[in-house]
């Protein structure tokens, strides 16, 4: 299953996507820095609070969210065990799908809750990247790169149906499951009845999916107070990534995304066909090839990027959001590239700081055990 919210990450990698020009360059004016410290080094600047850090470059307009560390998950332990065990055991089986595919053959957490492919691998090839579901429930409302499904319920449901997906049927699912005893009694643990319905199977695997968070990382510890958790390679990446990057522009926050839709270019699919992105949602041209920002945490574990899985590493879209995203032959920008696209221009060093920030961003590979499936019927001799 494919929580197309998604983060394959295609805006990853907006994630410099509201940078500015250096001074020679006549199209872009530079913008305003703020003076530097004649008396501090730059990790004594950032070796105190958040509050307290150089001033970040901003866009206009951008809304100004700070960087900041992980936040606690609402979700642990909001729901009932059994109610958690039941979305997992549903998360994990093939025969919620058609019987070849389940949420887990593109939300592996040994990837990271991605499959490591270019675009997802269902009943068919998608045209889409697989995005991460780490910290997925911090989506709602913006589900899928294009953000179509507003809740879980609809975008599990959307997975399930797909017929490029996962290739199921939501409506004869419960009866499906009914017959198996195992499931029997794990709805009735989990609800208090022994009734399957498509709402409680959807609800259930929700419930279990906004469980995925990713873990504390080297610059949640900095940013608690350990200040030696970050090499002075990353510090120096942490203030290209606030200032002449103006990563934080469109990768602000806990999450490092803003939720909202850019566009990067890079429209073609892996069918020659352009992704209309956002407008498939709104109808509206000027969401043309719009986007959702993924968020960047773990980032370094999930390529390849783009919402079409186009390119393969993270130092390759450094360097293309450094050029102000050139467009290889084959590729192309359908509607108007984003405002926020500037020409960087960052030196080789400059692009190897900031990689070596998002490294900081990584947590612990997942260790998941897999659920104990409960055996069809037929399958029991």
């Amino acid at each position: 299953m494919r929580f197309l919210s998604s983060l394959s990450v295609f805006m990853l990698f907006a994630f410099f996507s509201c940078g500015k020009d250096k001074p020679s360059d006549p199209i872009d004016p530079p913008p305003p820095v703020a003076p530097p410290s004649t008396t501090l080094t730059l990790r004594e600047q950032y070796s105190r609070a958040i509050a307290s850090w150089p001033t970040a470059t901003w866009d206009e307009g951008i809304e100004r969210r700070e960087l900041a560390g992980m936040v606690d998950n609402p979700n642990m332990g909001k729901e009932k065990p059994a109610l958690i065990a039941l979305g997992k055991a549903l998360f994990w089986d093939n025969n919620v799908g058609s019987g070849t595919r389940s949420c887990l053959s593109c939300h592996n957490p040994e990837n990271y809750w991605t499959d490591a492919k270019r675009t997802a691998d269902g009943i068919a090839t998608h045209h889409r990247n697989t995005p991460t579901m780490l910290n997925v429930w911090t989506l709602e409302g913006h589900l899928f790169h294009d953000g179509r499904a507003k809740t879980f319920r609809e975008q599990i449901a959307e997975a399930i149906e797909s017929p490029i997906e996962m290739g199921g049927n939501t409506y004869t699912l419960p009866a499906k499951l009914q017959a198996v005893p195992g499931y029997v009694r794990m709805y009735e643990e989990a609800y208090g009845t022994r009734e399957l319905t498509r709402e409680g199977l959807l609800d259930a695997i929700a419930a279990y999916s906004k469980t995925i968070s990713s873990g504390i990382t080297a610059f949640d510890r900095f940013v608690a107070g350990d200040y030696q958790s970050l090499s002075d390679e990353q510090i120096e990446g942490l203030h290209l990534f606030r200032t002449k990057g103006q990563c934080i522009n469109c990768h602000n926050g806990p999450f490092f995304t803003d939720l909202n839709y850019h566009n990067l270019g890079y429209a073609v699919d892996v069918f020659g066909k352009l992704d209309d992105g956002r407008y498939i949602v709104t109808k509206n041209k000027d969401d043309l090839g719009k986007i959702r920002t993924p968020g960047l945490r773990n980032v370094v574990h999930t390529a390849p990027y783009m919402h079409n899985g186009s390119v393969a590493t993270l130092p390759e879209i450094i360097s293309l959001l450094s050029q102000k995203m050139p467009q290889p032959p084959g590729q192309q920008i359908h509607g108007e590239l984003s405002p926020h696209i500037k020409s960087l221009k960052l030196s080789s060093k400059e692009q190897d700081a900031i990689l070596a920030f998002l490294n900081a961003l990584s947590s612990e590979r997942p260790n998941v055990p897999a659920p104990e499936l409960p055996a069809p019927v037929n399958s029991i001799q």
